[in-house]
């Protein structure tokens, strides 16, 4: 530019300065004098420029010797210069931000065609000007847009008409483990861990984003998004994006989290269904034994005064067994209670495990002989280990009572205690009807009767595994339901750390698992 407006002008020199805080920044020169140093900042108030800027007009000097305008100290002045012509150089505002000018080394009368040559220099300057402004807003925009978009929560994915990625917000790069954006949304498709919410796989031409440019907008379909975290939930909506005209530009994607939602969902019906199951349970195994206990003691009641104290034995025993009934349910609902919440503390000591299961068995033993079921253990000598003594008992009880519970007559029950450095391990197991596949993640679940139970009006409130659970992971343990494919029956293995304060490497893997 500097080059052509010298040729244009004919003249030995020309420079574009622009405006830089107090002073001129020489951005641009052609055969300059020497000491006119590329990149030389001067004082605007030493130069003809700075009267360029100051008045808004041309500037134009036949000979710096003789024109009074010219300042004492111009630099111009001490490099040979005898003829000037500037013009200013304007943003789009039309303030004066620069000077386009050319110079010569003799005096001169300029020529209007030679003043045209440096004014249509400084309009091309002016232009670029523009266009570096436009460009300067266009990019503070594009800043703006990006921050504003990496500093969302939801993902947002954008592409241009030809498929080409221009945009993953940072929340999506960061769930996806990615830190560029580059390549076609069909490329990005193909590798895009995306199922849908029960795991099917979804076709590369099926992606919302891919969709979305092809014309088919997507609203609120939720799709799993397979990230760094685990498995998450979105909802995502896709639509093109089109000029004022309907041609299409492109398309975005945007994928919300909707993953605590469903969580908060699902924990909501879970209280409901709890809030059901208790109001059941109310309603059926409170109410039998409080109805045993009216009905006794209004037969009792209504009993002469003098019928013999003999024949009020079987009612008054009727009554007391309802009344049992009743104090072990609110027993366990207490217990369940406190241990849920860590009321409960553990008192720890050294306990002989072999002869809490021999104990408990022993106590089972009427209940298991008048069913007909056999109640066998396999056990060593002696198992020593630390844990609270009351609780280990009603973790064994818990087991054997619900194995008794569910065996029929002619079954049996056996239970075994096994033990390493580190671990000990009671495994109760029974020829009852078994637990379906389908029932097995929530036989430890608090209310919860299966549909056996049912059935069979087999009586209980399901609260004796629930607190089984609980026992065992207070003694930093695990509790679960061994398949039994072979033989009919449950199998119930229960794996405690033989010291609760440092957990065994098989229960503390099981509880990363």
């Amino acid at each position: 530019m500097a080059a052509l407006t010298a040729r244009g002008a004919r003249t030995a020199c020309a420079m574009i300065h622009l405006v830089e805080g107090r002073n001129l920044r020489l951005i641009a020169g052609f055969q300059l004098p020497s000491g006119f140093e590329p990149m030389q900042q001067f004082p605007v108030r030493s130069t003809l420029a700075g009267i360029v800027m100051r008045t808004g007009f041309p500037v134009v000097v036949d000979a710096v010797d003789a024109d009074e305008r010219v300042p004492v100290d111009a630099p111009i002045r001490a490099v040979g210069i005898q003829c000037y012509a500037g013009f200013p150089v304007r943003d789009p505002a039309g303030a004066v931000v620069g000077v386009c000018a050319v110079m010569d080394y003799q005096a001169r009368h300029w020529s209007a065609e030679q003043l045209t040559a440096v004014d249509d220099a400084a309009q091309a300057c002016t232009a670029f000007v523009a266009e570096q402004h436009a460009y300067e807003a266009e990019h503070h925009h594009r800043q703006y847009l990006d921050t504003l978009l990496d500093s969302l929560d939801t993902g947002v994915a954008a592409c241009d008409a030809d498929g080409n990625l221009v945009l993953v917000n940072r929340s999506l790069r960061d769930r996806l483990g990615i830190h560029t954006v580059e390549g076609t949304v069909e490329h990005w498709a193909r590798h895009l861990p995306l199922t849908t919410p029960d795991g099917a796989l979804v076709e590369p031409d099926q992606v919302p984003l891919l969709r979305a440019l092809h014309g088919t907008d997507v609203h609120g379909i939720e799709y799993q998004l397979h990230t760094r975290e685990g498995p998450c939930l979105f909802k995502v909506n896709a639509h093109a994006i089109t000029d004022r005209h309907g041609q299409r530009l492109g398309a975005v994607a945007l994928f919300h989290d909707i993953t605590e939602v469903r969580r908060a969902e699902q924990l909501q019906q879970a209280l409901s269904r709890s809030k059901d199951d208790y109001l059941n349970l109310v309603g059926h195994e409170l109410r039998i034994p409080l109805m045993i206990i009216g009905n006794n003691l209004e037969l009792a009641g209504d009993t002469s005064p003098d019928t013999p104290a003999g024949d009020l034995l079987p009612m008054i025993a009727a009554a007391r067994r309802g009344s049992e009934r009743l104090r072990h349910l609110v027993e366990a609902l207490l217990d369940l209670s406190a241990l849920d919440a860590g009321r409960a503390q553990l008192t720890v000591t050294e306990v002989d495990l072999v002869a809490v299961v021999t104990g408990t068995a022993r106590d089972l033993d009427g209940r298991a002989a008048a069913k007909c079921v056999s109640l066998t253990q396999t056990t060593p000598a002696r198992l020593l280990m630390l844990g609270d003594p009351q609780r280990l008992t009603q973790l064994v009880s818990a087991l054997l009572d619900n194995a008794v519970t569910y065996t029929p007559g002619g079954g049996a029950v056996s239970i075994a205690v096994t033990s390493t450095e580190t671990t000990v391990t009671i495994e109760v197991a029974d020829t009852g009807p078994g637990i379906p596949e389908p029932e097995r993640p929530h036989v430890f679940d608090r209310f919860f009767r299966g549909a056996i139970a049912t059935e069979l009006a087999i009586p209980g409130a399901g609260l004796g595994l629930a607190i089984a659970k609980l026992i065992t992971e207070r003694h930093h343990g695990t509790i679960t339901i061994v398949p039994t494919e072979y033989q009919p029956g449950t199998r119930v293995h229960v794996a405690l750390p033989r010291n609760p304060a440092e957990p065994s490497t098989h229960s503390a893997v099981t509880h990363a698992a």
